[in-house]
């Protein structure tokens, strides 16, 4: 994501949530015969099937399955080619060659071409679209002149299969960029339908799965690609239904309709005491960090001094405790463990009631009362709660706002939140993604930084940082930026979590990772 952002506790999946066996029609109590049928459920409608436009995890769970980029990152975290059979890297980091595959088809049977790859990429900095991942590209030579015409000087195409990519300068962490869905390639001769966006209703892309049917708030149904490029999926289909609520998604798994539930905090306990399901629970590492964003424009946040003594205001090991039962890592920085910058040095924030009330005073603050926004699911409420329940053990009151996804996202994003709970799933596994969608002045509000934080000193660190070719020197660099980023406290930093599932007996073969967008489908094997 982005990067995707995302977010709202662990209502936000950093992997699908897989359900079992439903039709793709309105009654849900229907079940299809096929035992090859895979569904999955969202939390929330995938608002923007384009790859330009999405900018959260539900929407980026269902582009990965019906798109490809360039490159992808595998199940080990190791980068390989998916439209693109090679690449090299020339000019000290400037240029980038990527020679396609030949033979891809996109659903409706249309090959795969050079030119397809450039306009996707260079629609993706074109004003006029609205993307909130144009910065992906703004290294790209010219991304910043994209006119309506569709053509960027950095992007092109040498023939069929070939395209180059220039940028303007060396930026590091470019090819693990193309990984995001942000990157994804849509048919050129579309570019009419695309426009009008009708086309992202039922998208063509070149994926293992193509769209067949949609409802909105309802379910989408996708078909296997027998005509995939890579290695094809083992399921015959996949059925998205849209669930909202978390305790009907438990019950539909306990009735025997759900082949993999995600466990939230108030139900991870009773799932692993129950001898039925213990040994079926499956904990994955998550690139993630959950916080509350401060928009720091804004009274009372645009004191530093404030910031920091919520932060202080907070037991961390106390919340992680009542909200995960101890399985999750208080965040010391908004880097997690695993990723380059990630730092055991970091100095972050812990209990001082005492030097924030301190600090409350110098900033002229008697009495502090401010309202929390957060999605308007269960487990986002119920961690809000936490939270709000030890800020008033200090006299501070919070009051909780409960708004459905897009409503909250357009909230923060346009800045009408003061605070907010949220959470960033890591777009690729570099620390670049962890700060400088985050917190650079660039990138405010849906580009990444919603809490409009603006730091000059930062700004130009960050600029360097992702100049380094030196990939020790990079870390460093990152490390140390984060600290900086920390003593600014533009957020309340809350922890890193892992994801916790259940598989049932119908599911012989689930691939996960932490990056939640490289979940294509492609693993998912039924019992026979």
């Amino acid at each position: 994501m982005k990067k995707s952002i995302v977010i709202i506790g662990l209502a936000l999946l950093g992997i699908a949530l897989y359900i079992a066996l439903p039709t793709a029609d309105k009654n849900e109590g229907k079940v299809s015969n096929s035992k090859n049928t895979f569904a999955m459920y969202l939390s929330s409608e995938p608002t923007n099937l384009d790859p330009a436009r999405g900018v959260d995890v539900n929407e980026a769970t269902v582009q990965s399955k019906i798109f490809d980029g360039l490159v992808k990152y595998n199940s080990k975290m190791k980068l390989e080619g998916s439209l693109a059979e090679s690449w090299e890297i020339l000019e000290q980091g400037k240029k980038y060659v990527f020679n396609l595959k030949k033979n891809v088809l996109f659903h409706d049977g249309s090959p795969l071409t050079a030119k397809d790859a450039v306009y996707s990429l260079a629609r993706l900095c074109v004003p006029s679209v609205g993307s909130p991942r144009r910065w992906v590209l703004d290294k790209v030579l010219g991304a910043d002149k994209a006119g309506d015409s569709f053509e960027v000087t950095g992007i092109e195409a040498v023939d069929d299969y070939k395209v180059i990519i220039t940028l303007k300068e060396p930026f590091a962490p470019f090819i693990s960029l193309l990984t995001m869905p942000a990157c994804y390639v849509l048919p050129e001769k579309n570019k009419s339908e695309i426009a009008e966006s009708k086309f992202f209703e039922k998208p063509i892309g070149t994926g293992p799965f193509k769209v067949t049917q949609r409802v909105r708030d309802s379910f989408l149904k996708l078909e296997i690609n027998e005509a995939y490029h890579g290695q094809k999926a083992n399921v015959e289909e996949i059925i998205i239904r849209i669930i909202p609520e978390s305790m009907k998604a438990e019950m539909e798994f306990e009735s025997g309709n759900l082949d993999l539930l995600q466990l939230y905090p108030t139900n991870y306990d009773r799932f692993k005491n129950s001898e039925k399901f213990k040994n079926s629970i499956v904990d994955i590492p998550a690139l993630n960090t959950f916080y509350v964003g401060f928009n720091n424009r804004v009274a009372p946040f645009n004191d530093v001094r404030v910031r920091k003594a919520l932060n202080m205001l907070i037991d961390r090991d106390a919340l992680i405790k009542a909200v995960y039962n101890g399985r999750a890592i208080a965040a010391k920085g908004s880097i997690p463990p695993g990723v380059s910058g990630y730092s055991e040095n970091t100095k972050g924030y812990s209990l001082d009631p005492q030097k924030a009330k301190k600090l409350l005073a110098e900033a002229g603050i008697k009495e502090l009362e401010f309202d929390l926004y957060h999605r308007a699911v269960q487990s986002a409420f119920e961690i809000c709660r936490f939270i709000q329940g030890e800020l008033q053990k200090h006299g501070v009151k919070v009051n909780l706002k409960s708004m459905e996804w897009s409503a909250l996202k357009d909230a923060v994003n346009n800045g009408e939140a003061g605070a907010f709970y949220m959470s960033w799933y890591g777009d690729y596994p570099d620390g670049e993604n962890f700060l400088y969608p985050l917190f650079h002045s660039d990138n405010f509000g849906a580009g990444g930084n919603r809490a409009c934080f603006k730091n000059e000193e930062i700004d130009k660190l960050l600029e360097e940082a992702i100049k380094t070719d030196d990939i020790n020197k990079r870390e460093e660099m990152y490390a140390k930026i984060n600290q900086k980023v920390v003593d600014e406290a533009p957020w309340m930093y809350l922890w890193h979590s892992s994801e916790s599932y259940i598989t049932s007996d119908n599911v012989k073969n689930i691939d996960f990772s932490p990056i939640f967008f490289m979940d294509n489908g492609i693993s998912i094997t039924m019992k026979k």
